[in-house]
């Protein structure tokens, strides 16, 4: 399998439990950096390992939260 490396935007969900209002709690915006090896299903996954032709390392992202995906050899973007 050949995938591209890329870069993703992505906003992650946050839980408080401290005295904090609503104001302050805030999604937090991720920069993630691996081998798309997966894009179904709604559902994005990078791989941040490549070891003897296998990906490993794996994190599931929901389509509905990328903001952004560039290919880091071609610069390319994509918007979600």
């Amino acid at each position: 399998m050949n995938c591209r490396i890329v870069i993703v935007d992505w906003l992650d969900t946050v839980d408080s439990s401290t005295w904090e209002t609503k104001d302050e709690v805030q999604l937090k915006l991720v920069k993630q950096l691996g081998w798309l090896v997966s894009n179904q299903d709604g559902c994005v996954k990078l791989a941040d390992t490549l070891s003897e032709g296998e990906y490993y390392g794996i994190t599931a992202i929901p389509s509905g939260c990328i903001q952004l995906v560039v290919d880091l050899v071609t610069g390319e973007p994509e918007s979600y």
